[in-house]
């Protein structure tokens, strides 16, 4: 439900709090879902790398669209041109896929284990993530930090206490996108 209120000028219409709902859902939820997405991805490339380093090359593609829609809005807002705009998200992004793909030639597959091409595919992606971030939209950075940390994760400690760690930082990644979006919103 909205309600007008008026001004000796003219009336302005409240959005209601259905609406900001939505808004807020549309903003944060494909963020929840590549949260999703990486920690399974991330326990898999622990478990059983080579499985796990054909799907990274998939998700890319995933993490590109949903960087170049949160950074849409921006763009919008700031004035600037839409052709310019996508022929810069081209570049960054098939920069970043032409990396990952160059890493997993059969000729650089000698060189390095599954696990390895695993941990480099985080890498690539959480700096792109976190260059787009810093360009495009603040969620997509902290997506970025948080593949570093899965990246560091998977070093670092036993599957179980890296599960339940990666699953923490998404759950704060995700609270953190939601109060600031809230914060915003007020």
């Amino acid at each position: 439900m909205s309600e007008t209120l008026a001004t000796p000028n003219a009336p302005v219409v409240a959005p209601s709090s259905a609406f900001s709902w939505i808004q807020l859902l549309l903003a944060i939820v494909p963020y929840v879902v590549l949260y999703a997405v990486a920690i399974w991805l991330v326990a898999m490339t622990d478990s059983n790398p080579d499985r796990a380093s054909s799907l990274w090359k998939w998700f890319i593609p995933a993490v590109a669209l949903i960087a170049i829609y949160g950074g849409w809005q921006r763009m919008q807002s700031s004035g600037g041109g839409i052709s310019q705009y996508l022929t810069k998200q081209v570049f960054h992004w098939g920069a970043t896929v032409a990396v990952i793909y160059l890493l997993f030639w059969p000729t650089v597959l000698v060189f390095l284990t599954a696990e390895t091409h695993g941990f480099v595919a985080i890498y690539i992606l959480g700096l792109s993530a976190i260059l787009a971030g810093v360009h495009l939209d603040w969620k997509m950075g902290l997506f970025g930090l948080f593949l570093i940390g899965s990246g560091i994760g998977i070093a670092f400690f036993d599957d179980n206490a890296m599960l339940m760690t990666l699953t923490g930082l998404a759950v704060i990644g995700i609270g953190l996108s939601v109060v600031i979006l809230r914060l915003r919103k007020a």
